[in-house]
């Protein structure tokens, strides 16, 4: 359900440009439509939420490839569908939750688009307890700012044939979409990073010193990703470009919410809160607990429809041994009944009102006295067919 409410937020109309802050500025998120392209369709986002144990925040851009079918829906549906997934695993650990997630988008978008579309995909997870792990597949890039150094560094390599195998062409490799044989780059976050940028292509359009420049000559976080933008379009802005930054010495995790259902997601645009629900782990004892429930249900039941048995045993045992009371003054004209079935049913056929038993006086007792029983059937029709009557 997550999913695909996130996938539908992610689908609805924006503006060609937004840029937002969150965090008390410590993450910075922008797009940009550019100035040749008819629609977006990169995807930036960033997902908030805890653990029993842990708070985390997952960064993430997705770009749909432009030159296959379908490339903003594939996007759409890699982003909700890798954050969904990664809520689902992220007790396992980050780096196997991001791994399975990167995973799990690739096998979504592939059954979506059977290999004819999809996007690439660079996401950054933050925990709270200092296990911070990137993924990378296709050419959208991951930079970082070495606090060492005072200078941006790139920790991704693109999977294109330029770069994978030194060829000159700029065709992916890989992608998420492609189905079978995919391999996420998933890596450490060294701890000597101050700031992590993820970026479509849009944004490589800047000479990297000119980058470099921004980068190191900026305040914060969202100065930088403002910049970013105007900069790629002031280069042309032949493609999307969107840049989620993060400043990792000024993110203290403290505006997570408290509830560990809630989950926080913003993009270039506005945040929202959805409901996620229980974790996998609680959701299976939950689901034990009311199988078992179930079950007592079931036992209770079965228990209630014996005892309704037994009692309409000893109803039925009750008007017996009664019957036979009635009976033992009356052993005559029970076999003068059984003596003549035939009339039996002539007469049935035949009246329309009930007749009582006549009561049988001691001291006729000896003689022969003729008992003509007529059972008259109150909602049977003129052929004598039963018909339902739901009011008695």
């Amino acid at each position: 359900m997550f999913q695909e409410l996130l996938q539908k937020h992610l689908a609805r109309g924006v503006l060609s440009r937004g840029l937002h802050s969150i965090d008390s500025g410590s993450i910075a998120i922008a797009t940009d439509l550019g100035v040749k392209r008819a629609e977006n369709q990169d995807r930036a986002a960033v997902m908030k939420f805890r653990s029993p144990t842990a708070l985390y925040t997952l960064v993430a851009v997705v770009d749909g490839m432009g030159g296959m079918r379908d490339g903003e829906q594939a996007a759409e549906l890699a982003v909700s569908t890798f954050f969904n997934s990664v809520l689902e695993s992220i007790h396992l650990g980050s780096e196997q939750a991001i791994t399975q997630a990167t995973l799990a988008a690739n096998n979504a978008v592939f059954a979506f688009a059977n290999g004819k579309g999809g996007s690439t995909l660079s996401a950054l997870l933050l925990c709270s307890d200092d296990v911070n792990v990137t993924v990378n597949v296709g050419d959208s890039r991951i930079y970082a700012k070495d606090s060492v150094l005072n200078k941006l560094v790139r920790l991704s390599v693109d999977d294109s044939l330029a770069e994978a195998v030194g060829g000159s062409g700029t065709e992916l490799l890989q992608f998420i979409g492609m189905g079978e044989g995919i391999k996420p780059h998933v890596a450490p976050l060294k701890s000597e990073v101050s700031q992590v940028y993820l970026t479509t292509d849009g944004a490589h359009y800047i000479e990297p010193k000119t980058l470099s420049d921004i980068v190191e000559n900026a305040g914060r976080v969202n100065q930088i990703v403002e910049r970013l933008i105007a900069t790629a379009r002031w280069c042309g802005g032949p493609d999307n470009a969107s840049i989620c930054a993060v400043d990792l010495e000024l993110l203290t995790f403290e505006e997570h919410v408290d509830d560990t259902a809630v989950i926080q997601v913003s993009d270039p645009y506005t945040s929202m809160q959805f409901i996620w629900g229980l974790s996998p782990v609680v959701q299976q004892a939950a689901s034990q607990v009311s199988n078992q429930q179930i079950s007592s249900e079931e036992k209770t039941a079965q228990v209630s429809e014996a005892n309704e048995s037994d009692n309409s045993v000893v109803d039925e045992v009750q008007e017996k041994s009664l019957s036979d009371d009635e009976q033992k003054t009356d052993n005559k004209e029970q076999l003068e009944v059984e003596a003549e079935p035939k009339t039996e049913n002539k007469e049935r056929a035949k009246k329309k009102s009930r007749a009582s038993k006549k009561k049988v006086d001691k001291k006729d007792s000896d003689e022969d006295i003729q008992i003509k029983m007529t059972i008259c059937d109150d909602v049977s029709d003129d052929n004598g067919e039963v018909n339902n009557d739901s009011s008695n």
